[in-house]
């Protein structure tokens, strides 16, 4: 991709412009030197940020005004709440292991608690895709990052603040010789054997915005290439990706955490809280999911259980794309009453014509959802007329599922409790 075309794909703007004030605000409210120490962007949490200081978390949430064309305006923005951790341990269990202090809180309401960042500390980091490391040992991490961490005898790599709000990675590239720094972007690659993303193989792969020779650029661009496909002992992944961390969590831009799902039961039922995915793979198991939140952006935990027998679908970490929760083992008394519950009347029974051919449980009900939604049935000019298992004009390869399959007994799930 020419750089031309890579530095007009612009980002969010204002998204930066954002995070620019807020860290303004902080700098200024503990009067710190940016110049010697980064101040670190983890992510979003309950409409707050989540900065790193050395070994201080700060939880800041703004207030701004809005314009008459309905447009914030950041120039009036202020810190609402501030929250500080000292971080008392390297892995913090306890309230022992930490200092908590409320710098502020001009709302009045305590939103903010030890108990919630504990529990947050240990959550897998949604800062890249690939990097799933818990905060703490991403915060330990970049503890100990310095500019110098990504180096060979001739060039530095390194991200920095400068507002560039591109989706497009980039970083900057010094050489030591003659001192001079160039910015590198690297546009995403996709591996069509890996099914995955990859960091750059061949020089065209990678575009450089400086003033210096042809021969120079190949140079940079040959030194990043090894560099960054060398193993990163730490994360355990190749350099690359330890340095998209570093570059979003010290220049961050606005990537879409999206989680495509559809949650099949509503109202005030204990069981308002299960799902099934949008887009599973090709030729997966057929599972749905259950969180310990009826709302998706609260979830702190998942179980992911599969449909056609009483196995968890996933073991560790939930993860789809950039967002990722814990995984959830089920008690004994949970999965008895979500049994009870799966084998109960839908109340739904007579919502359409769908629900009054196919639907008497709350199983039948969750197997339509999963039907409809993931598997592509009933969005063709037959509608629900034939059997979603024998309909061949189906919007999805996803298998689908006939409604007289029993519910697996999900009590075996209590024989399964490492995750």
């Amino acid at each position: 991709m020419k750089l031309k075309t890579i530095k007009s794909k612009g980002g969010n703007s204002e998204y930066n412009e954002l995070i620019s004030k807020t860290i303004e605000l902080i700098k200024a409210e503990f009067e710190i030197n940016l110049r010697y120490h980064n101040l670190f962007f983890l992510c979003w949490y309950n409409s707050a940020m989540v900065f790193l200081y050395q070994n201080t978390v700060v939880i800041a949430a703004v207030e701004y005004e809005i314009d008459i064309k309905s447009k914030p305006r950041y120039d009036t923005a202020y810190l609402s709440e501030l929250y500080t951790i000292k971080l008392l341990k390297d892995y913090p269990k306890t309230k022992e292991d930490i200092e908590f202090k409320t710098v502020l809180n001009k709302s009045g309401v305590h939103w903010f608690k030890p108990e919630i960042f504990l529990n947050w500390i240990d959550e897998p980091s949604e800062i890249t895709e690939v990097i799933d490391n818990p905060y703490y040992e991403v915060i330990r991490y970049l503890q100990h990052y310095n500019k110098n961490t990504f180096s060979d005898s001739k060039y530095l790599f390194y991200p920095k603040a400068d507002g560039d709000s591109n989706f497009i990675l980039n970083l900057y590239a010094y050489d030591k010789k003659t001192k001079t720094e160039v910015k590198i972007y690297i546009p995403d690659i996709w591996n069509d054997t890996e099914k995955a993303y990859i960091p750059p193989v061949r020089p065209q792969d990678i575009a450089i915005d400086g003033s210096i020779s042809n021969y120079q650029k190949l140079q940079i661009k040959k030194a990043f290439i090894k560099l960054a496909n060398e193993q990163n002992e730490y994360f355990n992944v190749k350099n690359f990706w330890a340095l998209e961390l570093l570059k979003l969590t010290i220049q961050p831009v606005d990537i879409l955490h999206e989680w495509s799902c559809h949650r099949c039961f509503s109202g005030n039922s204990k069981f308002n809280n299960i799902w099934v995915y949008d887009c599973p793979k090709a030729n997966e198991e057929p599972y749905f999911f259950i969180t310990d939140s009826p709302w998706i952006q609260d979830t702190a935990k998942i179980a992911v259980l599969n449909f056609k027998n009483p196995t968890y679908h996933s073991k560790g970490i939930y993860k789809s794309g950039n967002v990722k929760r814990k995984g959830w083992v089920l008690d004994e008394t949970y999965i008895k009453e979500l049994m009870e519950f799966l084998n109960s009347p839908s109340d739904r029974t007579d919502s359409y014509n769908g629900y009054k051919k196919y639907v008497k449980t709350n199983w039948q009900q969750l197997i339509f959802e999963y039907n409809h939604n993931t598997a592509g049935w009933g969005w063709s000019e037959t509608g629900f007329n034939i059997p979603p298992e024998k309909d061949t004009q189906r919007f999805s390869d996803i298998e689908a599922l006939p409604f007289c399959i029993s519910i697996p007994d999900y009590t075996q799930l209590l024989n399964d409790k490492e995750l």
